[in-house]
């Protein structure tokens, strides 16, 4: 009994020491799995981290400048407190709104986001670039806006997402964009292309802002819409209105200008740099204005602005106006000279049955038999015109419907009553001259010519007279002697 006691007891303590010795490297296990699960959780995070940023990359920029790139984070990924919840950057906030339904985010004010990206003192992410294309990488999950800017135009709102556009946004994936350009330019456009001279044209120039610092991150200092013109009187430019994104400001008339060249054009200058601080780059800028057309042919008008960080492409208006030429004969066809004119203006009736009104243009000489109309207030301004070597000329007349009217016709010839009229239409792309054609006058009833039979006839007559005076003479006589 003893001894199977003995034996019971050595059998339990070889059991406990086994169950220590199992427990031990139980311990050691475990142990070493928490250590392969701490390295593995490093591992996670890390893959999770790398999984989580992207790149961007923007495509199809000017090739031969400079172009600034601008990125700006509007929604991205909080992941406080283990929680991943998907939220939009205060600022752009206003322009972003989210589908209760899909949780999807969509622009809804585009112009306004891309206002409020430029308006931001801090860029997420900034690069400089000389080359067709640039990849920002290591951008976190989110979406993102991109602006650029170069010498060359004006690139359209960007926005890149770099997530799955799937039920988890959790997948990141690389964006690629495409820059869509349009360059700086100026549209310059009138109501009236063909006019007369003495008209009040009216234009209306526009352009864009200007990048407000260039490659050098040099600021803009001056901004201008210059206009140089030909045919335009100097003194008569007035600035109408100014439009900047659609807004009217006021501009000070000291800052609009026209100063007279010496080879004859008239460049009439906007200066708008005080509205560099408060306008964005590539926002519309409208320009209206108006001069009166001085010349008698043509006038034309090249519109550009002025920056130093960008080169603009200029824009061209031409006008035109009409020419009108008339012969004075005789019914041989002969020329006459001395016949004077008034040239009228025909306005249609505006009733029905009611008369035409017909209006005495005032014209300026310009040499012996041609004339141009006449600016308002001009010297020797008059509404005779006089036909010289038989020709009449008059240029600077508008389209619409005229007629001469014969006002003293040569001497010996009769005023021809019957006005001779023509009509001018307008051409957009060249001066149109109009052959009114001959303009006949008759001779005045006359005396028989001399040397003709009215001479015999005169002679006759006189040798009658005188011999029946004669024969009275001698018959008186008789009788007296006789008595």
């Amino acid at each position: 009994m003893a001894d199977e006691g003995r034996k019971r007891k050595m059998q339990r303590k070889k059991g406990a020491n086994l169950m220590k010795n199992l427990f031990k490297k139980i311990g050691a296990l475990l142990v070493a799995a928490v250590m392969v699960l701490s390295m593995c959780t490093a591992v996670f995070a890390a893959k999770v981290e790398n999984e989580y940023t992207n790149a961007i990359t923007v495509k199809n920029l000017a090739a031969d400048v400079d172009t600034t790139l601008k990125v700006y984070n509007i929604i991205y990924l909080d992941v406080t407190g283990g929680n991943q919840t998907w939220k939009v950057v205060d600022w752009a906030d206003p322009y972003v709104s989210e589908d209760a339904a899909t949780g999807a985010f969509q622009i809804t004010d585009s112009d306004g986001l891309r206002n409020a990206a430029d308006a931001q003192q801090i860029v997420d992410f900034t690069v400089t670039e000389h080359g067709t294309s640039h990849v920002f990488s290591g951008l976190p999950i989110g979406a993102y806006v991109i602006r650029a800017f170069d010498t060359k135009g004006t690139y359209s709102l960007m926005v890149a997402n770099t997530y799955k556009d799937n039920d988890t946004y959790m997948a990141s994936e690389s964006a690629d964009v495409v820059a869509k350009m349009s360059e700086y330019k100026v549209t310059k456009e009138t109501g009236d292309k063909f006019v007369h001279r003495g008209q009040r044209v009216n234009f209306t120039v526009t352009t864009q802002m200007a990048p407000k610092t260039n490659a050098a991150n040099e600021n803009l200092t001056t901004f201008k819409v210059i206009d140089t013109s030909t045919g335009l009187k100097a003194d008569t430019f007035v600035l109408d209105s100014v439009k900047i994104a659609g807004n009217p400001v006021t501009v000070d008339k000291s800052k609009a200008t026209a100063v007279s060249n010496e080879d004859g054009t008239v460049t009439y200058t906007v200066d708008l740099s005080d509205f560099i601080s408060t306008t964005e780059a590539g926002a519309t800028i409208e320009v209206k204005y108006s001069a009166i057309v001085e010349n008698d042919h043509t006038y034309n008008n090249r519109a550009t602005a002025s920056a130093e960080t960008v080169e603009y492409t200029p824009s061209r208006v031409n006008g035109f106006m009409g020419n009108v030429t008339l012969k004075k004969v005789d019914t041989k066809g002969t020329t006459l000279n001395g016949a004077e004119f008034q040239l009228l203006k025909v306005t249609p009736a505006e009733k029905e049955g009611a008369e035409a009104t017909k209006t005495p243009i005032s014209v300026v000489k310009v040499t012996n038999g041609e004339y141009k109309v006449a600016l308002d207030e001009e010297q020797n301004a008059t509404t005779t015109l006089v036909a010289t070597n038989g020709t009449l000329k008059v240029t600077g007349l508008d389209e619409g419907s005229y007629e001469f009217k014969e006002t003293k016709a040569p001497t010996g010839y009769k005023v021809n009553s019957e006005n001779k009229a023509f009509t001018i239409t307008a051409d957009e792309t060249d001066e149109v001259t109009v052959d009114a054609g001959n303009f006949v006058n008759t001779k005045l009833s006359s005396l028989p010519s001399t040397g003709g039979m009215g001479t015999y006839l005169f002679t006759i007559i006189g040798v009658v007279v005188m011999a029946g005076a004669a024969g009275a003479f001698f018959i008186s006589r008789r009788k007296g002697s006789e008595e």
